[in-house]
């Protein structure tokens, strides 16, 4: 082969290099077909983000990661949502709560009660219950959307602002169905319940009242499945749609990896979701964020995996594939199979095999971000991590982030079956 030519096939195998490694990432798409509501609303910084999922997402590290780098790019665009009212074992970097006499109701140890969206509700247990929601930092004046539940006799509840400002919230019409109602307030703002016997609250949806930048919203419950979502009320569909999402994240697989489960049933369960999604928000894109690599032990050189994970993988791309949504390769983001025992050394990832810590999860935000961005042909504007170094493993496919002594607090999480309190292993 003559000099020349040589020289043409190495520029165009950098080319190709650059091109995979600047526009491929960890995420694929699958002919999206709202791909580009999705572009046009972050070249238009304006973006509203919701993530669905299980402990990983329960712990808002990573999400707090994805939030903090779209919006340090496109713009602070609020606090997104909250979870009623505390729950223990949850998790979110935004909200915090205070509480007199209000029941925290969750969907991990009660399925059969009526949910919403995010199978967490708050009820009032006597008449006077107080409850505030606050902000963890400063924020601007906030448009809040609150799921809604109340029976015909219900009062009115009483809200106050940081302003002082009075006002009563009550659902469009008592019927004891799911309904949104929508306020703005300043936080943090403290609700009392008068005589509430069969109202109940399913979260706050909290957005700057300016309407601009990115907003994400993280729905995680412990131990939580795909599945999980039978046990929500039929109005979730039309609340979604209510919402506007531009872009709509599934992260499960990790629980389903650990129990045995029919895979064409699994699978089914994921089609007929996404058909769902479909149905109630028709323009809002899909993004299958796909299980992490874990491990239910850590002997030999690359430990043990759960012995449905791959499968289960495998199975969570074909259904990308096969109903045209985004697809994040998460084992790939850490490196490839046999990546899970480096993440743990380096203090990544928590010594359970499952989870991660807080650095960990702040790593895959911001890639996360950085992938979504790209979509646009944005990168990530002074993003809350960033890569200087990469090692690999002999069995990985890619390269994984370096050590980062930073942030090793380690994200308070467990896995479990939501029926199963029992085997739930949990980290402190």
């Amino acid at each position: 082969m003559k000099m020349k030519e040589l020289k043409r096939c190495g520029l165009l195998l950098a080319a190709s290099v650059i091109h995979i490694s600047a526009f491929a990432g960890n995420l694929s798409n699958f002919q999206e077909p709202n791909t580009p509501q999705l572009v046009k609303s972050i070249q238009q910084h304006k973006l509203n983000v919701v993530q669905f999922g299980d402990s990983h997402t329960a712990a808002d590290y990573m999400s707090n990661a994805l939030r903090t780098t779209l919006q340090n790019t496109l713009g602070n665009g609020g606090m997104g949502w909250g979870m009623p009212m505390y729950f223990s074992g949850q998790r979110l970097t935004r909200f915090g709560y205070e509480n007199n006499n209000w029941q925290p109701i969750s969907i991990r140890t009660q399925a059969n009660e009526n949910y919403t969206l995010g199978g967490l509700i708050a009820h009032p247990a006597t008449d006077g219950a107080t409850l505030t929601i606050k902000a963890k930092q400063s924020e601007q004046l906030q448009k809040i959307t609150v799921s809604i539940r109340q029976g015909a006799g219900d009062s009115d509840f009483q809200i106050t602002d940081s302003r002082g400002q009075h006002f009563r919230l009550s659902a469009p019409i008592k019927n004891n169905t799911w309904q949104l109602q929508t306020f703005e307030a300043h936080l943090p703002f403290t609700i009392t319940a008068p005589h509430n016997p069969q109202s109940a609250l399913g979260g706050w949806w909290a957005k700057n009242a300016t309407g601009s930048g990115a907003i994400v919203s993280a729905l995680g419950v412990n131990g939580a499945q795909l599945q999980s979502w039978n046990n929500w009320s039929n109005d979730w569909q039309q609340q979604l749609g209510q919402l506007k999402f531009d872009l709509i994240i599934l992260a499960y697989g990790t629980n389903e990896a650990y129990s045995y489960h029919d895979l064409e049933q699994q699978k089914q369960i994921l089609l007929n979701r996404i058909h769902d999604i479909r149905e109630a928000s028709p323009h809002s894109a899909i993004l299958i964020v796909s299980a992490p690599e874990s491990l239910k032990d850590k002997s030999g050189e690359c430990g043990i995996r759960p012995t449905q994970l791959s499968v289960f993988q495998n199975m969570q791309r074909q259904v990308a594939s096969q109903a045209h949504t985004l697809f994040w390769d998460w084992q790939e983001a850490m490196g490839g199979r046999c990546s899970m025992k480096n993440w743990i050394a380096r203090g990544d990832a928590a010594r359970d095999g499952v989870h991660f810590s807080a650095s960990g999860y702040t790593k895959f935000g911001d890639m996360l971000a950085n992938d979504i961005l790209a979509l646009a042909g944005k990168s990530g504007s002074g993003g809350v991590f960033a890569s200087s170094h990469a090692e690999t493993h002999p069995s990985s496919k890619s390269a994984v982030f370096s050590e980062n002594t930073q942030d090793r607090a380690m994200a308070h999480a467990s896995i479990c079956n939501v029926d199963e309190t029992s085997s739930c292993k949990i980290i402190h």
